[in-house]
């Protein structure tokens, strides 16, 4: 956080104590901070609350696995997205539209752009998408496999579930 308001230890005061008091000069203008995986780093949550208290106009954008419980603290889960119908998929481009294979298609293309669904592989990636439940997060990380995997080769080692993913 320091790094990115530049902010430097100086004058015998440390980091944090720097930190607050950037926020309670920068009161005047609204300031977000987006900090995004916090579950790596809870123990941070206090100081979240104390740069908060420090600039009365100043917000955070937090994602996490887990609460900070911070007074004003509003929780947007994010639910497993619709899955198609694996006993009558449609062709390639309707399938293409299901959120679920869509994520999948898009963070997959971020990787290897000529990454495409085809009739020979759309079977395999709305299976992937239904293995993992929907999860934003573990499609995602299936996805990101695709630039060194084909679908049935990931579909394939999935069986271990999210275990794999998370290497």
């Amino acid at each position: 956080i320091a790094q990115a308001l530049g902010v430097r230890e100086a004058g015998g005061k440390g980091i944090v104590e720097e930190l607050k008091e950037h926020m309670r000069q920068a009161h005047r203008s609204p300031t977000l901070l987006i900090l995004d995986n916090l579950e790596q780093v809870l123990s941070a949550a206090p100081l979240v609350a104390d740069l908060l208290e420090a600039s009365p106009v100043a917000k955070t954008l937090v994602t996490s696995r887990s609460l900070l419980r911070l007074y004003g603290e509003y929780e947007f889960g994010v639910p497993p997205l619709s899955l198609p119908d694996l006993e009558r998929l449609p062709d390639a481009d309707t399938l293409a539209q299901n959120p679920a294979v869509s994520l999948f298609l898009q963070r997959a293309r971020a990787l290897k752009p000529d990454f495409a669904l085809t009739a020979d592989n759309m079977q395999a990636v709305a299976k992937i998408c239904a293995h993992l439940d929907g999860l934003p997060l573990a499609i995602e990380l299936a996805a990101a496999r695709i630039k060194l995997l084909s679908p049935a080769t990931l579909l394939a080692r999935l069986e271990s579930r999210l275990q794999w993913l998370t290497g």
